[in-house]
């Protein structure tokens, strides 16, 4: 009988735990935000999926139609906290979105993410696409064949103050400008 009495107070520990647990129950959003909530003791992210979901959360619509991906990473050197590494779709967005880095960081650090810092990089894929190559045309004359006589020489009066090396440009867009204005396409 002496063997069975460890037993019997391993088992009735057990049955504590399992009673405790019974009367207090933890929820499961509980559950889940300690297992994929993302942060680590210090307060920084863990994951580069919980610091999306965070990114996406705390910023407006501009930032999150620009933004083509996150990437958390890991502290280096005399770094405590990682770095955020923003992903978005075109070179005046990073400029952008640089010039307000201290507000996403401190929007961050408000719902419980911390970095040491936030870096934008232009995607090399995703996000806007360009679209197709405008063909160049060099101006003609017959592309002023619709324009009066007078409306051409004031065109070209006007253009005759542009510097040399736009003045072909701002001919050709006034003419066109012209021609779309009175109905009159070529």
């Amino acid at each position: 009988m002496g063997h069975d009495a460890p037993r019997r107070a391993a088992q009735s520990e057990l049955e504590a735990e399992l009673l405790r647990r019974e009367a207090t129950p933890t929820p499961v959003a509980d559950v889940f935000s300690a297992v994929i909530g993302g942060l680590d003791a210090r307060g920084s992210a863990r994951s580069t999926w919980s610091a999306g979901r965070a990114w996406y959360a705390v910023n407006g619509d501009i930032e999150r139609a620009h933004t083509t991906g996150v990437f958390v990473r890991e502290p280096s050197g005399r770094q405590v906290l990682p770095t955020l590494v923003v992903y978005v779709d075109s070179r005046s967005r990073v400029t952008d979105f640089t010039a307000n880095r201290e507000i996403y960081q401190a929007r961050l650090e408000r719902v419980g993410c911390r970095f040491e810092e936030v870096q934008f990089r232009e995607s090399k894929r995703g996000g806007a696409r360009p679209g197709p190559a405008r063909e160049r045309r060099s101006f003609s004359p017959a592309a002023s064949a619709s324009l009066t006589p007078d409306e051409a020489a004031e065109i070209d009066e006007l253009c005759a103050q542009v510097p040399e090396s736009l003045r072909d440009s701002v001919s050709r867009a006034m003419r066109e400008s012209w021609q779309r204005r009175s109905g009159r396409n070529s």
